[in-house]
């Protein structure tokens, strides 16, 4: 069965390496550093777009709110060992997804003005806030991984391999 679309598979490995690049090997203030800047916000408007108006149903954010009553049945679900194998994502995973959307944006446009208007060039405030969420993010990447992970072993479900193939096998129990 399909889970992830090539869309989203691309769009989130796309997203691993531009900010890994990023973060670890181009230099802060660098055009190739400032390109992969634009290029966040490219993937970030074209998978909000997606997440509005695309075709799979487990990408639409309409269809992972992350409201307590959501995150309580999730919890259950866990804890049951009843979690849906057909399951996109879970709300609170949603949370880290909507916190990666506001860091992006906070990280495009701290670094856009930083670098592209004068007026804002050298402002520590901004060059601060900027480096505490690019960490920030990196320390979120590792809680969602570290999720993953978890989710991984205590579910059955094989999350690392949909993510890359698009499609998870129904077992026979």
């Amino acid at each position: 069965m399909l889970i992830w679309d090539r869309l989203v598979r691309l769009w989130h490995w796309s997203l691993v390496l531009t900010v890994v690049l990023n973060y670890w090997v181009l230099e802060g203030g660098s055009d190739p550093h400032n390109i992969a800047g634009y290029v966040l916000f490219g993937l970030l408007l074209a998978r909000l777009s997606w997440g509005i108006w695309g075709g799979n149903p487990r990408a639409l954010f309409k269809n992972f709110i992350p409201t307590t009553n959501a995150i309580k049945t999730h919890l259950a679900e866990v804890k049951s060992k009843t979690v849906p194998i057909g399951s996109g994502h879970n709300p609170i995973g949603a949370l880290m997804i909507y916190f990666n959307f506001i860091a992006i944006s906070y990280l495009t446009v701290t670094g856009f003005l930083h670098e592209e208007v004068d007026r804002f060039f050298g402002n520590d405030f901004l060059q601060n806030t900027h480096r505490w969420v690019s960490d920030a993010l990196i320390i979120a990447a590792c809680i969602h991984v570290t999720g993953v992970v978890l989710m991984q072993k205590i579910t059955g479900i094989p999350l690392i391999k949909t993510m890359i193939t698009g499609r998870r096998e129904i077992q026979n129990q």
